[in-house]
């Protein structure tokens, strides 16, 4: 099983209880409710709509445009100083796995 990462969060204990509830109705618990939001944004690279703060849609809209725009703007310097972006999806899975073996191969290096 790959590593992991614990995530403490604080939250109302009724509310918890009472999502909780709906959760385990559809056999799920808090641990995989808590990961389907996170690969959620990964697979996506939006904010899950459910956890977007309520705010009238138009400012929201502005600002998930802005946001696009910098991306496009990016990758167009990129291409205009001969960097090929991929449009390949990124497999942050994979990335995350390497990072932790080259940062235990440091740490081994470093204690022996």
């Amino acid at each position: 099983m790959p590593a992991t990462v614990q995530l403490n969060t604080r939250i109302d204990p009724s509310l918890k209880a009472r999502g909780d509830a709906v959760f385990a109705r559809a056999g799920l618990t808090s641990s995989e409710v808590v990961r389907a939001v996170w690969e959620e944004a990964a697979r996506t690279q939006r904010v899950p709509e459910c956890v977007l703060p309520n705010k009238p849609a138009e400012e929201l809209e502005q600002k998930l445009a802005a946001i696009h725009e910098g991306a496009g703007l990016a990758r167009r310097m990129a291409e205009e100083m001969g960097i090929r972006l991929s449009d390949e999806p990124i497999d942050y899975k994979a990335l995350r796995d390497e990072m932790y073996d080259e940062m235990i191969i440091e740490m081994e290096e470093r204690h022996v």
